[in-house]
């Protein structure tokens, strides 16, 4: 009976062994792909107004209304999926959702990113980032989300390998 439970225990010790073999090549080979032009494709903006990187004016046409109330920007700091340097704009008073499913506004193509992560809304004094019950969370300064929280000007918001930076514009 003995040798019986001894061969079965390395059969569950082979199985899981090769599990964790089969985890790690699988995160090697995620973080050392590259982004591509297709993968960069994920950013939607669906009634947001864009800027690419290193453009001065945004493609959409921010109204005078908006201009007075203030408009916010999310910029790309960090991310294999988007274009660093590109800026989501928030006139205040627009709601966003972040999330890996289509119907978000932000589309983030990432394992990490739940189909609906967080909820972002502009207000005069900045942005308020509320995570939707999210698997991975999310991190706003290097602290994770506990509730909605009110991020200002030059503050962090990481979604899954994706980080923005909050601006006033």
């Amino acid at each position: 009976m003995l040798n019986l439970t001894l061969l079965g225990g390395k059969f569950v010790f082979l199985g899981v062994l090769y599990l964790f073999v089969y985890f790690m090549v699988r995160s090697i080979a995620r973080d050392l792909r590259l982004p591509s032009v297709a993968a960069t494709a994920g950013l939607t903006h669906r009634g947001i107004a864009v800027a690419e990187a290193g453009s001065q004016a945004a493609p959409a046409p921010v109204s005078s209304a908006d201009q007075a109330a203030g408009v916010w920007a999310l910029v790309v700091s960090q991310s294999p999926y988007l274009q660093v340097g590109s800026a989501f704009l928030l006139p205040v008073g627009e709601r966003v959702l972040v999330g890996r499913a289509a119907e978000n506004e932000v589309v983030l193509n990432d394992t990490f990113v739940s189909s609906s992560h967080a909820r972002i809304i502009a207000e005069t004094q900045g942005l308020v980032v509320e995570d939707l019950g999210s698997t991975n969370g999310t991190v706003v300064g290097g602290r994770e989300l506990a509730g909605p929280v009110l991020v200002g000007h030059g503050e962090t918001i990481a979604i899954g390998d994706t980080v923005f930076t909050a601006e006033a514009r």
